[in-house]
């Protein structure tokens, strides 16, 4: 255990060894925010909250993570193997052959925070997706889901990612962890980034701009998860479901892939979170951006409340509305993509 050489003093790394694959040593790596005066004091009500990155990214957010421990709860992220702070030299950057993997250092985590006191898992994309099959493989060890924008479908829909499955297959097994996808647009980087223009600071060899090059592997995965969770059975654990309320997937510069998802189809997202189970919240945020933490502050401080509200009402109570104009429990999701 060490301080966070990313968040920094208040932040502890815990290493968490997995063995090796055939590029090497693996790891993953938990962080842990130790407790300060001034927060709210920990109860029953406020359980811990570990969050998760998306696909080429790392747990950053500091403010959010601060947040969260005043409010009192003990705040937790994790880097999986092959991202963030867990990628070793010689590593591909996110490769992976069949997400259950990371049950392993999920599992590994899980126990760090304690068995006792199941979290609520705060993941982004990817690791919503990753995060989701976990609670639904291990019904009874998570308290809830916060999804942020999660890739709980292929765009457009499951005809896409059927269409897709078996050349993707093929050339996975041909390719391996070569990139099957060129690296993207920078758009959403000169969206976010303080040094392009943005208002968040984040490192970009870590969560590069365009995202590092997408391996075949990873893509089949992927696409093999989508398939998983679309033929599972409901959630056990209460969920919410944030997500921009359009999507503009272009490299055109101007306002509206400001405040959209740039990498996303929030439609065959919502879609998805609907089916996840009986207990689900589905929440599009106006002018959010793919990760809605990381939209314009105004945006961002709108979903910081809905998180709070979900936390202090639907984790813990029976679904009702909120009273606020937004909707909670079954067939209460708000549509409103376009």
């Amino acid at each position: 255990m060490s301080t966070d050489p990313v968040l920094g003093a208040g932040y502890t790394l815990h290493r968490i060894d997995l063995g090796s694959d055939d590029e090497g040593p693996l790891r993953a790596s938990l962080i842990h925010r130790e407790p300060v005066p001034g927060d709210a004091p920990r109860a029953d009500r406020t359980p811990p909250v570990l969050l998760m990155h998306g696909w080429s990214d790392y747990v950053f957010d500091r403010d959010l993570m601060d947040h969260l421990g005043t409010r009192g709860h003990d705040v937790w992220g994790l880097d999986l193997r092959k991202y963030g702070r867990s990628i070793l030299p010689g590593q591909t950057p996110t490769e992976i052959d069949h997400l259950s993997r990371y049950d392993e250092e999920i599992g590994a985590s899980l126990r760090r925070i304690g068995r006792s006191t199941p979290p609520v898992i705060l993941a982004h994309s990817a690791g919503g997706l990753v995060a989701t099959l976990y609670a639904l493989r291990h019904p009874g060890v998570v308290r809830g889901l916060a999804l942020n924008s999660p890739w709980l479908e292929m765009h457009l829909g499951p005809g896409t990612r059927r269409l897709l499955e078996r050349p993707v297959h093929l050339l996975a097994r041909r390719l391996r962890s070569r990139p099957i996808l060129p690296v993207g647009d920078d758009a959403y980087a000169r969206a976010t980034h303080r040094d392009l223009g943005g208002d968040y600071d984040y490192d970009l060899e870590l969560k590069p701009p365009g995202g590092h090059r997408f391996p075949a592997s990873t893509l089949k995965a992927m696409l093999d998860g989508h398939r998983r969770l679309a033929a599972a059975g409901p959630l056990a654990a209460p969920a919410l479901v944030m997500h921009s309320d359009r999507t503009a997937i272009t490299s055109r510069r101007g306002e509206r892939p400001l405040h959209a998802d740039t990498v996303l189809d929030v439609r065959s997202l919502a879609a998805a979170a609907r089916r996840l189970g009986p207990r689900v919240r589905v929440v599009p945020v106006t002018g959010a951006r793919h990760d809605v933490f990381l939209s314009d502050p105004p945006v961002r401080a709108t979903a910081i409340e809905i998180l709070d509200d979900w936390l202090a009402t639907d984790l813990l109570a029976a679904p009702t509305m909120t009273g606020t104009g937004r909707t909670a429990g079954p067939d209460a999701s708000e549509t409103g993509a376009s």
